[in-house]
């Protein structure tokens, strides 16, 4: 009884996944590139965020000068870099006359880096719709309008767009398509889009449009100084101030590549991941046991099948757990392959989800012990306290 219990539960437990998987890609808008131009009237204003950034700010800002929409004034801010970010942006500037680059403010207390260096680019922008972009980004030439396109089409207070990741080393395709995925399975897409759910609300700080009305009437980032998961605190004020908020599909657009090795992989996530399951403990149990239930049970319960059939013949228990058992395992892999292969990796490293179910497992744990201890979480050599 204990064991097809189990194998119920379990079964179930796929259901909801393969249900949230179809639901999730039914729910993506796809943003694609219209025919006609935006009005030449129509001003943009992107913003750059750098600190530490001479690896990727280049190909960042490169990207946005050969946009096909030239109407854009673009703010970079030197968030008190150490590297060469400084004359990499002081050399691009003298190139570039939409170009200003900002030296940050020593970071005042209270303020995460991030809002507090975009909070001073936002003050000096004058364009209509704002775009904040993250430096390890790079564009096709018709994202910007594209992006405007689509958000004064469908009247939205803010768009956000999820970009195509680029992968290269071994841990990124390890982790971070499994990460995706987990993302993916919890994201409620329709609450989201729904306005009846204003607390709802979900952002990507990669590629984030707003219209500048929406930001000022939330106050913009000031309002959100110590918000370490940025993008989605003001996703949600957008929403609450009665825009339309939306997360779409921008990977024939947007490019990124986030991390480069395991460290970083293991810096970036475990600052975002306990926090983005509400900084609550349970959400975390929950977590680690749906994924060890998911990753586990079918082969236990597979291999179990095979060695009762092996010693009892086909009796009916043992030709259930190995059916069911081995159509778990196969799904698990097909939508392991899927996922690795929308994301940019390899489709063998499906092979490699256990790997990565643990990474994340063991990431999500030292997320939830830094913020509980009073630790904080870190990020580009700062210790913010949740």
């Amino acid at each position: 009884m204990v064991t097809l219990g189990l194998l119920a539960v379990v079964s179930i437990l796929f259901v909801l996944i393969a249900w949230r998987a179809h639901a999730f890609l039914a729910a993506l808008d796809t943003v694609g590139v219209p025919a006609a131009p935006l009005p030449r009237s129509t001003l943009v204003s992107v913003v750059i965020p750098a600190r530490n950034e001479a690896a990727n700010i280049e190909r960042c800002l490169r990207s946005v000068f050969c946009q096909d929409h030239p109407h854009l004034e673009v703010v970079v801010v030197d968030d008190n870099s150490t590297d060469e970010t400084p004359a990499i942006l002081a050399r691009l500037a003298a190139q570039e006359p939409r170009l200003t680059v900002v030296a940050g403010a020593p970071l005042p207390p209270g303020w995460t880096g991030k809002n507090f260096a975009l909070s001073q680019a936002a003050a000096l922008v004058r364009g209509d719709w704002l775009l904040f972009l993250d430096a390890d980004t790079w564009l096709e030439p018709s994202a910007v309008r594209a992006a405007v396109a689509h958000a004064a089409a469908h009247r939205l207070g803010l768009l956000s767009l999820i970009p195509r990741q680029e992968l290269g080393s071994f841990w990124e395709r390890v982790i971070q398509p499994f990460v995706m995925l987990v993302i993916a399975l919890l994201l409620p897409l329709q609450a989201i889009a729904d306005p009846r759910r204003p607390r709802i609300a979900y952002a990507n700080g990669q590629f984030l449009l707003v219209r500048r009305a929406a930001y000022e009437k939330v106050g913009g980032h000031a309002a959100l100084r110590d918000a370490v998961v940025e993008d989605s605190a003001l996703a949600r004020a957008v929403k609450a101030a009665g825009y339309t908020v939306q997360l779409a599909d921008g990977r024939g657009l947007v490019h990124i590549r986030m991390y480069r090795n395991l460290r970083e992989i293991w810096e970036g996530w475990s600052k975002n991941s306990f926090l983005s399951a509400g900084r609550c403990l349970r959400n975390v149990v929950l977590l680690i046991a749906a994924i060890s239930a998911a990753l586990l049970l079918p082969p236990a319960f597979l291999l179990a099948g095979l060695a009762r059939l092996g010693s009892a013949g086909p009796e009916p228990l043992a030709v259930l757990l190995s059916a069911v058992g081995g159509f778990q395992v196969a799904l698990v892999l097909y939508l392991a392959w899927r996922c690795y292969r929308e994301v940019g990796a390899p489709g063998r490293y499906a092979l490699t989800l256990p790997l990565g179910a643990a990474m994340f497992n063991a990431l999500l744990c030292y997320s939830a012990y830094r913020v509980l201890s009073g630790r904080g979480v870190v990020w580009k050599g700062r210790v913010y306290t949740a």
